[in-house]
């Protein structure tokens, strides 16, 4: 029986991990945590390749997924995977052999929690679609009859997390009450989220209160991160992933 804990994180693009939960995972890593992170594609369609520029449209991708592999490093993530999907078509995917990649990394991993998307507060159409086929790869990963791999067993995974965007806060808080979201406390790991944040370069040259100002305040770089509790007691108050697994204080 496994002693580490693991977490599973299931995003759409590089620097997903760092805007919406780098706090919480380098937070979960300095507790011992084995975090991996599971990326849906290499962000080579994304708008922005730095400010002034420097990469084309053609070496973005390679350059983004070495952004990635930095910011992992800040952030403690020992464990990067690829589904290499092509930015902005996750949605046209088919569903089911994405759900089934997934249920296999997750059999792989084994993991005590997974955190991805929700499927309608993603704020994009590949965080959406990600998320959608997380969690229903979380459901399923149990079910021996689904997806039977003699190499990996089905495994059911404890507790599901969505990350809850700042923006979309208010709204969700408004239509389903506060109990229903975990809050986690990442006053001691916003240096390490800003370091991974910088970390994308070619993506946070644009914002540049992040790169002038050693104590920057922007929206995202609260001393909180969010996040939608998707299989835990609405009313169980948790600042913890792993509380409920190992008795852990709150943090």
């Amino acid at each position: 029986m496994q002693s580490q804990q693991r977490l599973l994180v299931v995003l759409a693009h590089p620097d997903d991990e760092s805007f919406l939960c780098g706090g919480t995972i380098a937070k979960m890593s300095e507790r011992g945590v084995q975090i991996t992170l599971l990326c849906a594609t290499k962000g080579e369609m994304g708008r922005r390749m730095g400010n002034p520029i420097v990469t084309t449209r053609e070496a973005l991708p390679e350059l983004r997924v070495e952004e990635l592999k930095r910011a992992c490093e800040e952030l403690g993530i020992s464990d990067l995977r690829f589904l290499n999907v092509r930015d902005k078509t996750i949605e046209f995917e088919s569903f089911d052999l994405l759900a089934e990649r997934i249920v296999k990394v997750i059999r792989e991993v084994q993991p005590d929690a997974l955190i991805t998307f929700h499927e309608k507060y993603g704020g994009h159409p590949d965080h959406c679609a990600i998320g959608r086929a997380a969690a229903f790869a979380f459901l399923n990963s149990g079910d021996p009859d689904f997806y039977p791999d003699p190499l990996f067993p089905a495994i059911k995974v404890h507790s599901l997390y969505f990350v809850l965007w700042h923006a979309f806060y208010d709204e969700w808080l408004k239509e389903n009450g506060p109990g229903s979201v975990t809050e986690v406390n990442i006053a001691g790991t916003l240096k390490k989220k800003i370091r991974a944040l910088r970390s994308h370069r070619s993506q946070t040259l644009a914002v540049p209160e992040l790169w002038t100002n050693q104590n920057p305040s922007l929206p995202f770089l609260k001393e909180s991160e969010y996040f939608i509790k998707g299989n835990s007691l609405p009313n169980l108050e948790e600042t913890d992933f792993f509380k409920r697994l190992k008795g852990w204080d709150d943090i």
